[in-house]
């Protein structure tokens, strides 16, 4: 009996031993992870990702405002979409030529509703240069 319980004793430490050992590496290794990544450097986004963003959150604001009738305001977003249209081209060259056309044709559309002409016209100018 005596030999019976001492190998049912026998094998529970050992089953809680090697649990204990099992857990204490977990730890260590998430430990190790947390260390590695809190050291490792942040991802850094492209710029131009971010610029291509918000020049896609202009144009979505000025349509927007258009159907609305708001053309002062929708005139405001032409302007910044155009702008970040611009700046992606330079970014890009040859990447962005169709979305910079439509933004400055929209420009020139708003521009020319709220009687700013010859703004209209430098625009259409510039539009017209993409094609």
């Amino acid at each position: 009996m005596d030999a019976l319980l001492h190998k049912l004793v026998s094998g529970v430490i050992t089953g809680g031993l090697i649990a204990l050992v099992g857990w204490l590496s977990v730890q260590s290794r998430k430990r190790k992870v947390a260390k590695a990544e809190a050291l490792a450097p942040a991802p850094v986004e492209d710029p131009s990702q971010a610029l291509l963003r918000r020049a896609q959150e202009a144009d979505r604001h000025r349509d927007d405002l258009m159907a609305q009738g708001h053309w002062t305001e929708a005139l405001r977003y032409a302007g910044e979409a155009a702008d970040r249209w611009r700046r992606l081209t330079a970014a890009r060259p040859g990447r962005f030529r169709g979305e910079l056309r439509t933004a400055l044709e929209r420009l020139g559309e708003l521009l020319d509703s709220t009687g700013r002409t010859a703004e209209a016209a430098r625009v259409r100018h510039e539009a017209a240069g993409l094609v």
